[in-house]
């Protein structure tokens, strides 16, 4: 029984010197009003000249689920502050045309979006993207996440050395770069497979135990690879002609060649239309059946041959009269090879193996060309009306 008394005091004791309060009504003052306020044991809750002051637990995570959403989530513990903003993705583009929400890049995107700068139809294997940083500090640094089935199995990063995608194994501190860093290369994600979506998402980190959760996600498309060759016949003042095969180039009339004489350049021009997305650009090649102006009739072979027309008996080639690029300057120019860069009647070969003629090492967006027919009659060669080459142009781009 002593026992059991003295347990009893010692429970009213401690009843008595710690009260506890419960307020079950909403609290009001003349600045808010606390609405269904709640003290643990030891808090202390009262009013002074009608304000109110509190002491209550803080710093605990909340697992209530309204807290979070699909746009957002609300930390509540303090250690939260320290986290980075989440940052967002600004652009993600890879075939925009005629404007860009990209704004750091180079700037025909800002007039031509990404065919200015991939060419036509777009980029194939590489994009560009831009981070919205929600105002964390420039020293802040970022990762960036990469997916093809928008991150439900499929997760890689980009690699801050390579641009491009990574496994999450190989993923490291190295690959967390400045905002700066990121959009300093022209094109910052590369090695992406052509016609194909990807998705990303960007995680920033400031200090250390600081990254932020992932970001809204971004997604693109990249194009196909993209050529277009065409031929045209017509005079010097071609530059926008466009005929239909067949494509013929007579030396008649005026223009006829006679034995014996000067070389004569043909009144119609080889016009050429040549345009791609291919990262490494194109070369046109030329390739000739009878390796010069044959006739059947006769049997004999104006020959073909890198050479001033002037110069030799006779012979028969090619010369570079015209080069443009349209639009764009920042993917690059097309340029003809040495032989057929020459002046006067100098002219470069058509054989019958294939010769490169033309040349670009980047993209090029409306690329037009046109090339003089010039030829000779040696004193040595019987007239007929049957002295003909077959020319083959070939383009091939350089995916």
């Amino acid at each position: 029984m002593r026992y059991k008394s003295t347990y009893t005091i010692i429970t009213l004791l401690l009843l008595f010197l710690f009260p506890i309060y419960v307020f079950a009504t909403e609290i009001d003052s003349g600045n808010f009003k606390i609405v269904g306020a709640t003290t643990k044991p030891g808090a202390i809750l009262q009013t002074t000249d009608g304000d109110y002051s509190a002491l209550l637990q803080a710093g605990r995570i909340s697992n209530n689920p309204r807290n979070y959403s699909t746009s957002y989530k609300l930390f509540t513990s303090p250690e939260d502050a320290f986290i980075a903003a989440v940052p967002e993705v600004s652009c993600f583009e890879t075939v925009t045309s005629g404007s860009s929400s990209c704004i750091t890049g180079p700037t025909e995107l800002t007039t031509g979006g990404m065919v200015a700068i991939c060419g036509p139809s777009g980029c194939y294997n590489q994009a560009r993207f831009e981070i919205d940083t929600n105002d964390n500090p420039t020293d802040t640094l970022y990762s960036i996440l990469i997916s093809l089935d928008n991150f439900i199995s499929d997760i890689k990063y980009i690699d801050g050395n390579t641009f491009t995608p990574e496994s999450i194994s190989t993923h490291n501190l190295s690959d967390f770069l400045t905002k700066t860093d990121w959009e300093t290369p022209d094109f910052n994600i590369q090695g992406l497979q052509s016609g194909t979506t990807y998705y990303i998402r960007i995680v920033a980190l400031h200090g250390d135990f600081t990254e932020s959760q992932p970001g809204p996600i971004a997604s693109a498309t990249t194009s196909s690879g993209s050529v277009f060759f065409d031929i045209d016949i017509e005079d010097q003042t071609g530059i926008t002609a466009e005929t239909a095969s067949p494509y013929s180039i007579f030396f008649t009339g005026a223009y006829e060649l006679i034995s014996g004489s000067t070389p004569v350049t043909a009144e119609n021009r080889i016009w050429l239309d040549a345009a791609t997305n291919s990262q490494g650009g194109f070369a046109i090649v030329i390739k000739g059946v009878n390796g010069g102006l044959k006739s059947n009739i006769t049997g004999q072979t104006i020959t073909s041959a890198t050479a001033d027309l002037n110069i030799v008996s006779d012979g028969f080639g090619l010369q570079s009269e015209y080069i443009n690029e349209d639009t764009y300057p920042y993917l690059g120019s097309i340029s003809a090879t040495a032989d057929y860069l020459g002046s006067g009647n100098s002219v470069g070969i058509v054989s019958t193996i294939p010769i490169k003629i033309y040349e670009s090492s980047t993209p090029i967006y409306n690329g037009r060309m046109a090339l003089k027919v010039i030829a000779k009659a040696g004193s040595d060669k019987t007239a007929a009306s049957d002295y003909q080459e077959t020319i083959y142009f070939i383009l091939i781009p350089r995916f």
